[in-house]
């Protein structure tokens, strides 16, 4: 009898070691490497809306005139818009524009708040002007508020007035002066016609900014011209927002030379005609910087500083009309969106890399071991 054959077990198949769990983590990991760029790209479209959109905008249009009514020549008029663009831009409004339309000024600002740069109108006369008297506006010379606005005068009118108070208030007769002074002292709540058109070489009658004083003033003995740097800022010393100047060589001189021979005087720093500082000279200042006090906000001191720093205007500027408008995107805006649409594409690129890589990868085949 012949003996029995072993039956021949198979041996056991198994799976490569590893070979699903690879395949789902890189299918896991390739699909998180989709949903990440395409799921960020989307975010940064969406939080970067708002630069594929114009500005809200206000257009306004001045007119212009010199102080004797006739148009402006046009150097002036270049003047005037350089001198409107850079106090734009001192306070914050970049992006706006700024142009001439034959003798008128038309603004256009990134906001829909006309008010916000009303101090870029002012004429930015400013004038150091030793005090000769001073003395207490009367109570109550503050004009009543009326219900219907009076009308603004036409350029000759305005002209005449401007005449009439140059006469009044910057003559040379001391009687002259005495009766400027008493009548002054009941207008000091009043518009003042004079501003920013008085003439420096002549004495001048005004008001305090706050219209708590009346002044004599002389002569000027320094202009804003004489002014390289301006700004502002909380003086722990004086307890206050200051204006801090900084003159130019020969300002600087003048500057030393006038504050070492009157030392104990007042002097006054007027700005479109009105005294917005009048301190004493307490000692000699050499070093051609100078410190504006005044009953400053923080904003009222930055636009002091912004106007003084730009220059002041070669004409007045009279607001004509107003309207709502808007603005391109700003070029640093067109670059971002430019990056960011060069960004898409490469995401778009990569996507469809991925899909197809993943869709065409198949798992290759198993091994059996006996």
């Amino acid at each position: 009898m012949s003996d029995p054959i072993p039956f021949q077990y198979p041996p056991p198949q198994f799976p490569p070691p590893g070979h699903s769990g690879t395949t789902a983590l890189t299918r896991i990991l390739g699909a998180l490497f989709l949903v990440v760029p395409v799921g960020g790209y989307a975010a940064a479209v969406f939080w970067t809306g708002h630069i594929w959109q114009n500005r809200e905008a206000t257009r306004m249009t001045y007119s212009t005139a010199t102080s004797n009514g006739s148009p402006p020549p046009p150097d002036a008029l270049a003047k005037t818009r350089e001198v409107v663009e850079n106090r734009l831009h001192g306070m914050g409004f970049s992006g706006s524009e700024v142009a001439t339309d034959g003798s008128t000024l038309v603004v256009t600002i990134p906001s829909r708040d006309p008010d916000a740069v009303r101090d870029i109108t002012m004429p930015g006369q400013l004038a150091i002007r030793p005090v000769v008297h001073a003395m207490p506006a009367k109570p109550g010379s503050s004009p009543a508020p009326t219900s219907t606005p009076a009308p603004r005068a036409t350029k000759p009118d305005q002209a005449q007035r401007i005449s009439d108070e140059k006469q009044l208030r910057q003559a040379t007769n001391p009687s002259m002066q005495i009766l400027a002074l008493q009548f002054q002292a009941t207008r000091c709540g009043d518009d003042d016609v004079l501003a920013g058109h008085d003439d420096p070489n002549l004495p001048l009658v005004t008001c305090s900014d706050d219209g708590e004083t009346v002044y004599l003033l002389d002569r000027s003995v320094m202009s804003g011209a004489e002014i390289t740097d301006a700004d502002s800022g909380y003086s722990e010393d004086a307890g206050r927002y200051v204006v801090d100047v900084a003159f130019t060589g020969a300002g600087t001189k003048t500057w030393a030379d006038f504050t070492t021979a009157n030392i104990g005087t007042q002097t006054a720093f007027t700005l479109d005609t009105r005294v917005v500082s009048a301190p004493e000279i307490r000692e000699a200042i050499t070093g051609g910087r100078v410190q504006i006090t005044g009953d400053f906000t923080a904003d009222s001191a930055r636009a002091l500083a912004g106007v003084l720093e730009s220059g002041s205007l070669p004409f007045s500027l009279s607001p004509e009309s107003s309207e709502d408008a808007t603005l391109p995107p700003t070029m640093l805006s067109k670059l971002l969106r430019g990056l960011i649409i060069a960004v898409g594409i490469g995401v778009l690129a990569i996507t469809i890399a991925g899909v197809v890589y993943l869709a065409w990868r198949r798992p290759g085949p198993a091994v059996q071991m006996y």
